[in-house]
């Protein structure tokens, strides 16, 4: 009588998710700050989601293939209206107060990371 073998079923390795690591096109938004006084970059474990603070205050994120910036409502509504973007909602039904996510692929991210950059800038010399 032949010996019946047991049948070890074996997972695939998980497939590497699209938005591991650090999006290809955030990293020239990250060097035209990196030598800027009080910028620092905020980074997960795996890099996916890199966040960018002022001395300490967000004004921007990549994150899963989507880029996010803090700006003020009238030119996020601006922005949304040319197409830009729309309301940044981290999740269903909760959209944030002046923050978009960049959606259009002719965006120039490193363009609008300055003008995000240059509210904070403002907003932190106005709370002094």
């Amino acid at each position: 009588m032949a010996k019946a073998t047991k049948r070890v079923r074996r997972k695939a390795a998980p497939a590497a998710a699209a938005s591991d690591g650090p999006d290809p096109r955030f990293v020239p938004v990250a060097a035209a700050f990196a030598r800027t006084p009080g910028f620092s970059l905020m980074e997960s474990k795996s890099q996916a989601t890199r966040g960018m603070m002022l001395n300490g205050k967000s004004f921007g994120m990549s994150t899963g293939g989507r880029f996010v910036l803090k700006l003020d409502e009238t030119r996020v509504a601006a922005l949304v209206a040319d197409g830009v973007g729309k309301p940044f909602a981290p999740s269903p039904g909760r959209v944030m107060k002046g923050w978009i996510e960049v959606t259009s692929p002719k965006a120039d991210w490193v363009t609008l990371a300055r003008e995000a950059h240059r509210l904070a800038a403002g907003s932190a010399r106005s709370a002094r």
